[in-house]
């Protein structure tokens, strides 16, 4: 279930059952010590949010082609923020037209069209990030796992990121070891993170992890997330050269875990 608050309209966390895609209400953080009441308004609004998510729903399902200006016109109506239609729309209805896709419910030709239409709104929330210059500080590094063609994700995951001030690179395909080692020398970031799709790319990321280690000014900590350890997945256990890897389950997490590594 994916989790909103009542209140603000913001997108909270997913939540058990994980492979049910229906909108859930409760109270976040932020609005608890206000002690509002909940009433019509509130209702209203909460109703309003569920029957969003629904059409886009579907829009994924049906595959039918929607009009990019009427989802922004209608969730800034609603008071969605990017951020929330991103992680808390979008990123579950994604992974639901993958799941129903690989269950044979639905058309490649439906699951693409989806994908274009998030892919044409994510151009709309942020234009494509440039390299750092020289010398500047990288926090984060992201890119996919070599064989992870799965791009989507990271550019949410930079959208969310960037606008907790974090400075972020990130690569739509995966490169060759060599490549990235350098890339990693040149930026000296202070975390590299990456995407993994499935289980058996660990593979890829653990071979890296162990060429960083001997760099001069290895990142402080190298991040895992992902379709493949969604809390709702299951990760082998990571072979020993992953030992210095944090996986992410939940992307807001990711802030403070780079910040700790900083320590």
């Amino acid at each position: 279930m994916i989790k909103w608050c009542s209140y603000c309209q913001h997108f909270m966390h997913e939540a058990e059952p994980f492979g049910r895609y229906v909108i859930s209400h409760g109270i976040c953080e932020a609005c608890i010590p206000g002690g509002r009441e909940f009433g019509e308004a509130e209702r209203r609004a909460a109703d309003e949010l569920a029957a969003f998510f629904h059409s886009l729903q579907e829009t994924a399902r049906g595959g039918t082609p929607d009009d990019r200006r009427r989802i922004l016109a209608e969730s800034r109506r609603l008071g969605i923020r990017p951020i929330d239609l991103m992680m808390g729309m979008l990123q579950p209805l994604l992974r639901e037209i993958g799941e129903l896709w690989a269950a044979g419910a639905v058309t490649v030709g439906c699951e693409h069209r989806f994908a274009d239409l998030v892919g044409d709104l994510m151009t709309h929330f942020r234009a494509p990030s440039a390299a750092p210059a020289p010398g500047a500080p990288l926090d984060l590094l992201l890119l996919p796992a070599r064989d992870n063609t799965h791009t989507l994700g990271l550019r949410m995951a930079e959208a969310y990121l960037a606008s907790t001030g974090l400075t972020v690179l990130t690569l739509l395909r995966g490169i060759a070891t060599p490549e990235l080692i350098e890339l990693v020398e040149f930026h000296q970031p202070r975390g590299v993170g990456f995407s993994v799709a499935m289980p058996d790319q660990v593979a890829q990321v653990a071979k890296v992890a162990e060429a960083m280690k001997h760099l001069r000014f290895p990142p402080r900590q190298v991040f895992l997330g992902g379709p493949a350890i969604r809390p709702d997945s299951l990760l082998p256990a990571p072979p020993p050269s992953l030992t210095v890897a944090r996986d992410v389950r939940d992307l807001r997490d990711l802030p403070g875990l780079l910040q700790g590594a900083a320590r």
